[in-house]
This record gives C-alpha cells, sequence and structure tokens, in this order.
C-alpha cells in the first residue's frame, strides 16, 4: 500500500515538472516569436519611410494585400511601388516624404501555432511637396503567419479619422487652389479672346 502511494505521488510529480517545462519551453518559444514580430514591424516601417520596398520581399506573403488610409487596395510590391511613385514622382506629385512610426497595442494574438493577428497606431508625418507639414495618428491592423523559422506578413489594413484628418485637408487645400488657378487662366482666356476679336476688322 505504502509503495502505492509512493508510486503515485512520484507520478504525479513527474507529471507536474513535465508540465511546468513544457508550459515553460512554449512561452520561450512564444517569446521568441514575438522578438521576430517586433522586429518585422520595426523593418516594415524603415521600408516604407526610405521607400526600400525590396528589403521587405522575404518578409512579404505571396498573398500580400495593404489597405491605404485612402482607401486603396495593393497587392503585392509592385502596387505599393506604383502606388508610392504616384504620391512622389508623379506629374503632381503630391508628398516630399513620409514618416511612419508604428506601434502596437499589445503583443501579437495568435490564432494557431503558425498565425496571428496584431493591431496598433501610427503617429504618421507627412512632408507635402508645397511644404506643409501635418502630422495624423492612423489605425492598423496586420495578419501575419510563419512560414518554417520566419514571420510574413499576410495583410495590412490602415484607417484614418475621416473627421479629423490632416491630410485629406491638405488635399482639398489643394484641389481648391487648383479650382481657382484654373479658374484664373480661363478667365485670363476669355478676356484675351475678347480683345482679339474687339480688334478685328468688320
Amino acid at each position: 500500500m505504502t509503495f502505492s502511494l509512493v508510486t503515485l505521488r512520484f507520478a504525479l510529480l513527474a507529471l507536474l515538472t513535465l508540465g511546468l517545462t513544457t508550459q515553460a519551453f512554449a512561452q520561450e518559444e512564444r517569446s521568441q516569436d514575438h522578438d521576430q514580430l517586433r522586429a518585422l514591424l520595426k523593418r516594415g516601417a524603415e521600408a516604407l519611410n526610405t521607400r526600400q520596398l525590396d528589403t521587405m520581399a522575404p518578409y512579404l506573403h505571396p498573398e500580400f494585400t495593404l489597405v491605404t488610409v485612402d482607401n486603396h487596395k495593393l497587392k503585392g510590391i509592385a502596387d505599393l511601388q506604383g502606388y508610392l511613385s504616384e504620391l512622389f514622382d508623379g506629374e503632381t506629385p503630391m508628398l516630399k516624404s513620409i514618416e511612419v512610426r508604428p506601434e502596437a497595442d499589445e503583443l501579437t494574438t495568435f490564432l494557431d501555432d503558425d498565425s496571428g493577428i496584431v493591431y496598433g497606431t501610427s503617429s504618421d508625418r507627412y512632408t507635402f511637396s508645397e511644404g506643409d507639414v501635418r502630422e495624423m495618428t492612423s489605425r492598423w491592423s496586420a495578419v501575419v503567419q510563419k512560414d518554417g523559422e520566419n514571420w510574413k506578413l499576410v495583410s495590412v489594413h490602415f484607417s484614418a479619422n475621416l473627421l479629423d484628418n490632416p491630410v485629406i485637408d491638405v488635399a482639398k487645400n489643394t484641389a481648391k487652389r487648383m479650382m481657382v488657378i484654373i479658374g484664373g487662366v480661363g478667365l485670363a482666356a476669355g478676356l484675351a479672346i475678347g480683345v482679339l476679336l474687339r480688334r478685328r476688322p468688320s
């Protein structure tokens, strides 16, 4: 009887030790995952701020998508590069530079061993072509998936406050200025044509 109790106690102690060891190992593994994901967040911000998007290629899922604050859906690096080129290098470029500073609200929530979702905010600084500098806080969410030993971005979604959006305000002001310029040019052209017509001999 005594032998049976000792054996039972030993077995329970062994199971408890094994359980604690397994839990500690799992926490350590998740800790490494969180470290990788923090590095991924920092790497993505640097790539966007410097426009060195190719550096993110190894860390993007083949089906990577991004939804911008102005409601564009971009798929893959090529779409993102084209979008930024239009903003910075187009016929009427809007921006000189952009600086995003994303911060996660909390640690990534793991949906299973190889996927997770995380939410956060970003204090963004926009320098416009005309010299205006505006700051805006946006919200973002990201879905990540583990591929082998590395985590990759599957999708990122940015959103902004429509009621308090300095970037949209600048865009509206720019559009208004363009309308005034176009109207002024049209008026001047009309006056010039009128003068020429009056000078024509009858």
